[in-house]
């Protein structure tokens, strides 16, 4: 089935937002930060070969499924309220700044050094054959991200402590609907607690088990998904992630729904039987990212503006034209990259205001990372784990350029003043030279020219750095400049800096290990630990933490 999508969704989006005013979502489950790329082949694709590419940032802003939701339904007239607890580095301000900017109300979302931040990487390119096809690749905190090992950045929200029964003691008004996509306990409680309110809760499952082989994992997973489904009203699932339908029928009392990608969904109302729509085939196909949720915002802004708000007032010929409205909207999304490439495409709309109060900080770190990677990588995150709440950590990234790089860190410093400076490896090169500041000197690669991540050539960042780069060249200039500085590195030492400047040292670095001595012959404060060149969480704690706190 084939339509004028443009004139249908000028009117589907006008007629939703008049019927939705006033109505009111929550949600919680999996975010992340998405950074949108496409890979382009300036000299062509030649099938068989090795093609040339570059790459091309299009989006960098909050996604995945609750994040996508949140963002979508206020384009559509609802108000959302998402719960979440990101951590402190840009992306997790950044995303509650996106929320905001959509049109949520970001009152439960915080940003702390107990949260989490996933950063996921969505790759537009085309396969060994020619056809586009979509890359992923993320990380946590600079770790490889895999699916389940982001989970501890997905628990936003904990069944421990009384925490839940907080938050809902804390709202002063009951949302029309609740939506989750995650079958983990402190959810799964938020949403029986408001749907005793008289809320309708809306779970979007992720995955039911089928596909885990470990037996006991399975029968987890399946027992903590059916949980979730007996404490919702409306169950929508994907094909691909839950197969085995069979589960519905013992429930008399809810609405499922199962997308099936090109061959369109279905859906069961009550005790009634499974009923299935065709797809609405969209012939300008761009990008299928973010179509599962217009799906699931589409399906909540009709059940808002309908009035359909509780399952028994539910009829299946006004879920059919619900769910062929969500596909039509669905359908018109992958016309345009990215999952709210639509909402950037219209015009009309415009973003709101994204300012932050931002916490008040009485002590300021920097901390400056090792070659080839970031900012906010796995170091820097474990140093935030154990600095107190009021103490910023700056985490800039670093440019490969060393020259270029040491300007904008001495105007960096200037600018911010912080009490203290650390350097790991790389970073510790650039702290040594950072003088009449407090610093700590992390395994400094103090002879940086040798490093084999500036040889000359094209090199590939490990970690994910704020402006989304990938790949950085060595140019025979650039590894000049770092003999320049190593030349001088050490001159305008003052007495301050040899009280103030202290070098930690692994006594298992094997490859930089051997810059102990040079430290030694210029500054007097020499510590070690029993470690690499890369510090574990444990060895933070242990030898890194108490210098910090003597220095600063």
């Amino acid at each position: 089935m084939k339509f004028d999508m443009n004139k249908k969704i000028v009117t589907l989006v006008n007629s939703l937002r008049e019927g939705t005013a006033g109505k009111t979502c929550m949600g919680t489950g999996n975010y992340s930060f998405d950074i949108i790329t496409r890979r382009e082949y300036p000299d062509g694709f030649v099938v068989g070969k090795r093609n040339k590419y570059e790459e091309k940032i299009l989006t960098m802003e909050i996604g995945n499924t609750c994040g996508n939701v949140m963002t979508m339904l206020p384009y559509l007239g609802v108000k959302t309220f998402p719960v979440a607890k990101f951590d402190v580095s840009p992306q997790g301000y950044q995303m509650k700044r996106d929320m905001k900017a959509y049109g949520a109300d970001v009152r439960f979302v915080s940003n702390m050094l107990g949260g989490g931040t996933t950063i996921l990487r969505c790759m537009h390119k085309l396969d060994d054959q020619g056809q586009p096809t979509m890359g992923h690749k993320g990380s946590t905190a600079g770790k490889p991200w895999t699916g389940m090992s982001a989970r501890p950045c997905r628990k936003y929200l904990s069944s421990k402590g009384g925490e839940v029964e907080a938050l809902v003691n804390k709202m002063d008004f009951t949302p029309d609907v609740f939506f989750f996509d995650v079958a983990q306990a402190g959810h799964r409680i938020l949403a029986e607690k408001l749907r005793e309110r008289g809320t309708l809760v809306y779970f979007e499952c992720d995955s039911d088990g089928h596909r885990i082989e470990d037996e006991r994992r399975r029968v987890a997973t399946y027992r903590a998904f059916l949980r979730c489904v007996e404490a919702s009203d409306v169950v929508k699932m994907s094909g691909e992630y839950v197969q085995d339908l069979s589960f519905a029928d013992a429930y008399q009392d809810k609405l499922f729904v199962q997308t099936m990608g090109a061959d369109g969904l279905k859906f069961k109302l009550g005790g009634g039987e499974w009923n299935k729509l065709d797809p609405i085939v969209n012939p300008d196909y761009k990008d299928y990212e973010g179509a599962g949720d217009w799906t699931s915002s589409t399906l909540i802004a009709v059940l808002c503006s309908k009035g359909l708000l509780k399952v028994k007032d539910m009829t299946e010929e006004a879920i059919k034209e619900a769910l062929m409205m969500a596909q039509q909207m669905a359908s018109y999304s992958v016309g345009f990259v990215g999952s709210k490439g639509l909402i950037h495409a219209d015009e009309t709309f415009k973003l709101q205001d994204d300012t932050l109060e931002m916490p008040h900080y009485t002590k300021k770190l920097m901390y400056l990372h090792g070659s080839a990677s970031a900012g906010y990588s796995r170091t820097s995150m474990g140093i935030l784990q154990y600095l107190p709440e009021d103490w910023q950590l700056l985490t800039p990234d670093c440019s490969t350029d060393a020259e270029e790089c040491m300007k904008m860190l001495q105007e960096l410093c200037e600018r911010e003043k912080p009490d203290l400076i650390i350097g790991s490896s790389q970073g510790g090169y650039y702290a040594q030279m950072l003088k009449g500041y407090k610093r700590i000197c992390v395994n400094p690669a103090l002879e940086m020219s040798k490093d084999v991540d500036v040889k000359v050539g094209s090199h590939q960042f490990v970690v994910n750095r704020q402006d989304g780069v990938q790949k950085y060249t060595i140019t025979p200039e650039i590894q000049e400049g770092y003999r320049r500085l190593e030349a001088h590195q050490f001159e305008g030492i003052t007495d301050f800096d040899r009280e103030n400047c202290f070098g930690l040292f692994g006594d298992k670095d094997a490859d930089w290990g051997y810059c102990k001595a040079i430290f030694a012959e210029h500054y007097p404060h020499i510590h070690t630990f029993p470690g690499g060149h890369k510090m574990e969480y444990e060895e933070i704690e242990r030898y890194l933490m108490p210098l910090i706190k003597k220095l600063v």
